[in-house]
């Protein structure tokens, strides 16, 4: 088969963030994006964000493949040793700090217009959330960054950033 014959790929469907507090990391996002978790278990907790979906995973529950009866989901997430220094409790809040160890994960999550990143960056001030950066695009978007409570690296960006979006 060859790749014009592939069905296209309409967007991504699950952003993924591996979190030492899967309760602490739903309590922080439902409080961000104003709604509830469609599910929190000890081991995932997940929102319905538009067309995509932000998967939190506990750190250490992910790495065995995961076997039900209509099938089986690949085990992923850090390896030793990684693992035990992220979820090492001897240090603080990460966002304070960038020394510890952090996978700093990246997403970005879309709104149609530039206007609409003032807003965003002046509820997650409201939020006393750690503004890490603004950026005016040249194409004319532009985006807010934050920071979670694991060190990851949010984004909230507008059409404008890339010229595809």
């Amino acid at each position: 088969m060859s790749q014009s014959q592939l069905p296209p790929i309409s967007h991504v469907l699950e952003t993924c963030l591996y979190v030492r507090d899967v309760s602490e990391s739903a309590k922080f996002y439902k409080s961000v994006f104003g709604r509830e978790p469609f599910q929190v278990t000890p081991r995932i907790a997940g929102f319905a964000l538009g067309q995509t979906t932000l998967l939190l995973f506990q750190l250490g529950l992910t790495a065995e493949d995961f076997v039900f009866e209509s099938g089986t989901i690949p085990g992923h997430g850090p390896t030793e040793p990684l693992l035990s220094r992220l979820l090492d409790k001897s240090g603080d809040d990460f966002a304070a700090d960038t020394a510890k160890p952090s996978l700093k994960q990246h997403f970005c999550f879309a709104v149609s217009d530039p206007s609409h990143i003032d807003v965003w960056e002046t509820h997650l001030r409201d939020l006393n959330v750690k503004i890490l950066g603004l950026v005016q695009w040249e194409r004319g978007g532009k985006s807010v960054y934050f920071a979670d409570p694991d060190g990851h690296v949010g984004e909230v960006g507008s059409r404008g950033i890339w010229a595809h979006y």
